[in-house]
Order: structure tokens, then sequence, then C-alpha cells
């Protein structure tokens, strides 16, 4: 049976390539998203990503200093995480995979 709830949201893990000497290297958090109506959603990633994240991010969990503090969850931590655009990619990468269930590219 199908459940309809009237704000739904999803944890799911994000995985983000940072860059490091010749290379990438993977490393991950959890993020809590708010679901929108997918048109909404495929629009605002192309013409507003700021928009995007203000209606979909809730919150994300494990994420750390660089001397492995546990960071809490708050609006500087929100706004360091998107000025970096890998991890951007990543955010969006991990909503609409969790939304649709399907690899991003198919």
């Amino acid at each position: 049976m199908l459940r309809i709830v009237n704000d739904p949201r999803f944890t799911h893990p994000v995985a983000v390539q940072v860059p490091v000497d010749g290379g990438h290297q993977e490393q991950t958090f959890s993020a809590t998203f708010r679901v929108i109506r997918y048109a909404e959603a495929e629009e605002l990633v192309r013409a507003d990503i700021e928009a995007f994240f203000d209606r979909v991010l809730v919150s994300c969990a494990d994420i750390e200093d660089e001397n492995g503090n546990p960071l809490p969850w708050d609006g500087e931590l929100r706004d360091r995480l998107l000025a970096l655009r890998y991890v951007q990619l990543g955010l969006v990468a991990a909503y609409f995979a969790g939304v649709g269930k399907a690899r991003l590219g198919n």
C-alpha cells in the first residue's frame, strides 16, 4: 500500500569527490532532504541552485573538521558546504538518486 505523506523527507548517503593532488578522494556524509515535485526540482537545479537547496536540504550529518571533531549542523556549516562545487554536485546526485532510485545519467 502506498502511503501519502504531507511533508516527505528522506536521509541518503552523499558521495563527494574531493579534489586532492593527482586526482580525487571519495568522502561521504549523510543528508536529509525534503521531497518536492520532480519538475520543480529539475527546474531549480537548472535555473537557481541556491533555491533548490533552500527547498530540499534539511540537514547534513557525519561531517568533521580537519582535526576529526564532529561539526554540528547549522547555518554556517550549510553555507560552508554549499560554497564547495563538489559538495553541491554530490548533494544534487544524492537527492535525485534518493527520489528516483535511479542512477544519474540514465
